[in-house]
Order: structure tokens, then C-alpha cells, then sequence
């Protein structure tokens, strides 16, 4: 697949540790990895995932109408096509009206459980310093 000429999106590139985007930033781009790796990150550092070659990120956020709900970060050098959401939205209002609910559906529960995760991270985190 040829993701310039279907999504129109340009490539940028990240060296390891780098910000792709930060909590509560606008959710105007989604992101599809072309090499390297990149870390999903709670608001207090918890990694949610870990994304390589081929995969997609930064759309729960505006799925869900919600600025940026995680951190993004370089895990090592890599290179990923930023799209504008216009793009994405258009082939979603193209689709079959069922895609677009399921899409909702699974970022919803995206979102749920990096928020679940992340409370239960905490509290390990509170009974580890009470030892």
C-alpha cells in the first residue's frame, strides 16, 4: 500500500525518546508507523502498548471527541506517516455505517481500559510505598 497516495500523509521522523504528542494535545492527526517503534504512555508513565511496523495510533482521542487521552513516544528511531484526521473522517463517512459504530465502540473501550489500567497502576503504586 501506498499510504502517501491514499491517505495523503507525510513522513516524519523521531529519534528514540523523542514526543510524538502529549496528553490533552488536539487530536488532529493519526499516525501510521512506517519502521521503528513507538511506546504508548498513561498520564504517570504506565505503558499501555508498544506499536510497531504497519500500525496505527492517535485516533481514540478524536473518535471519542476527546483531546489526546495518552503520551506518545519514540522507542527508537522511527518513521511514521502523519495524517490529518479530515482524511480518516471522509473514508469513515464512506464506509458502512456499522464500521464507523464499531470503531466508536472499540475506541470507547480503548479509552476505558488505558483509564482502568492506569487506576489500578496507581494503587499498586500506593501499596508498594506503604511496605
Amino acid at each position: 500500500m501506498n499510504v502517501a497516495a491514499d491517505f495523503g500523509g507525510s513522513l516524519k521522523n523521531f529519534n528514540k525518546g523523542d514526543h510524538i504528542y502529549s496528553i490533552d494535545d488536539k487530536s488532529d492527526f493519526v499516525y501510521l508507523i512506517h519502521s521503528g517503534e513507538v511506546g504508548i504512555y498513561s498520564r504517570h508513565g504506565l505503558e499501555l502498548g508498544s506499536l510497531g511496523q504497519g500500525e496505527i495510533f492517535g485516533e481514540v482521542g478524536r473518535v471519542i471527541g476527546t483531546l489526546r487521552t495518552v503520551n506518545a513516544r519514540a522507542k527508537s528511531h522511527c518513521s511514521v506517516y502523519q495524517i490529518e484526521w479530515s482524511v480518516i473522517n471522509e473514508k469513515l463517512e464512506s464506509a458502512d455505517p456499522v464500521l464507523g459504530a464499531i470503531i466508536r465502540g472499540l475506541a470507547n473501550r480503548i479509552g476505558d481500559a488505558n483509564a482502568l489500567a492506569e487506576k489500578h497502576w496507581q494503587e499498586l503504586s500506593l501499596y508498594k510505598s506503604l511496605k
